[in-house]
């Protein structure tokens, strides 16, 4: 049994690293994941973040509950100093390091030097790093001199999910386009059969450029009226009073609501089985970031057979192959010479209107993809999970062996 110290537990990416049960002698029971210690926010809401677990008084005091520390995501609350302190008491305890790269720029800060000065941190004293894409681990290799496991993203729909898309593939995408969760009464619009479009703004993420999106959803709404377009946006944009709130896209929106453009819907925070419904009902997604390096969009619209389009970033154009598009004032080349590592792209980097609206036409052309095979995705998922127990066991100081282990 190996017990690892997640960063974060609570995370589909992380949930799917465990096997998934279906397969004979597959190890269930070889690794299990410790739960996030509870951190209770300013609303009394309980979450993981800024995880405990990256405290040296938490690994101390916790020291015989774990044998491997696994950092993912959440990190960017610490000082690169205070990371090297946790590395090395980690280590001072006899504990495993492994260092997943999802991020080589982080989604929420504009700075790509931040999320750089922590991985300086965490990489070079990992005794075992893991990424998600080819490039991702060229890039590691160009600035940390280190040899990352490339571990695929396993699928983020739950395969029962995915089955039931297999079996009925249109009525059962029809209803999942209209499905409601039980907090909110907002639901897109009823299925036709006009190809529809679907632009998820969310809570306005950092790195997200949702005007220049929307201008390129006018072009498209102007040049094929044959298609039917849905900007979804949390409800606390829209509100004067919420520090989210954006005027100026909210005004954006509306006015291309107001012409029918567009259909707006304004929502709470979807669910998990309210999202997949969502999505699932859409021929196409649209992605407007203007930096980043993995997607777990991506993963889930390539589960749910909806094609995306994406921007030319990060290592996107790895993951299923979306329709990409470039972005304007997008600087090429990164930090020590490494071309394409997923933090070089310019904080004035943003959405060209025409370009975006030329490449969702392509891709409405194109229409949806198939919805993933749920054999291969299992089969991926206890791959990763193998790979995942071989690089446990490896790290730790008292069972390493000189055997590297196998890559995918």
């Amino acid at each position: 049994m190996i017990r690892v110290a997640s960063v974060p537990a609570d995370h589909p990416y992380v949930a799917h690293l465990s096997p998934s049960g279906e397969t004979p002698g597959d190890g269930c029971d070889e690794v299990i994941r410790l739960p996030d210690p509870p951190v209770i926010a300013d609303d009394g809401l309980t979450r993981w973040w800024p995880p405990r677990i990256l405290d040296p008084a938490w690994l101390r005091e916790h020291a015989g509950e774990f044998d491997v520390l696994h950092v993912h995501f959440g990190f960017e609350s610490f000082s690169p100093e205070h990371l090297r302190e946790v590395v090395d008491v980690a280590h001072e305890l006899g504990k495993g390091v492994v260092v997943t790269v999802h991020d080589l720029r982080n989604p929420h800060i504009k700075d790509p030097a931040a999320q750089l000065s922590r991985l300086d941190a965490l990489v070079p004293a990992a005794d075992a790093v893991i990424t998600l894409t080819q490039g991702a681990a060229d890039a590691i290799q160009a600035r940390w001199g280190r040899d990352a496991v490339v571990v695929r993203h396993p699928h983020i729909v739950p395969l029962d999910v995915m089955a039931a898309l297999l079996l009925d593939d249109t009525s059962s995408r029809t209803n999942r386009a209209d499905a409601r969760s039980s907090d909110d009464s907002t639901a897109a619009p009823a299925r036709n059969d006009r190809r529809r479009i679907g632009l998820h703004l969310k809570s306005l993420r950092t790195n997200v450029d949702a005007a220049g999106a929307l201008d390129a959803l006018a072009l498209v709404a102007d040049e094929r009226p044959d298609v039917e377009i849905v900007v979804t946006m949390h409800r606390a944009v829209a509100d004067p009073t919420d520090r989210g709130h954006d005027a100026c896209v909210v005004e954006r929106a509306e006015a291309l609501a107001a012409r029918g453009a567009i259909t707006l819907v304004l929502h709470e925070p979807m669910d998990d089985a309210t999202l997949f419904a969502f999505v699932g009902g859409l021929d196409v997604s649209v992605m407007a970031n203007v930096w980043g390096t993995h997607s777990g969009w991506i993963e889930m619209c390539h589960d749910l057979g909806v094609r995306v389009v994406a921007p030319n970033i990060g290592f996107y154009g790895e993951q299923h192959a979306p329709v990409l598009y470039d972005l304007a004032g997008r600087g090429d080349e990164a930090e020590d010479g490494a071309a394409q590592d997923g933090a070089a792209a310019s904080e004035d980097a943003t959405v060209d209107a025409r370009r975006l609206a030329d490449t969702i036409l392509v891709a409405v052309d194109q229409g949806r993809t198939a919805p993933a095979d749920v054999a291969e995705r299992r089969d991926e998922r206890d791959a990763g999970a193998r790979v995942h127990s071989e690089i446990y066991r490896a790290s730790i100081p008292t069972r390493r062996s000189d055997v590297a282990p196998a890559r995918l």
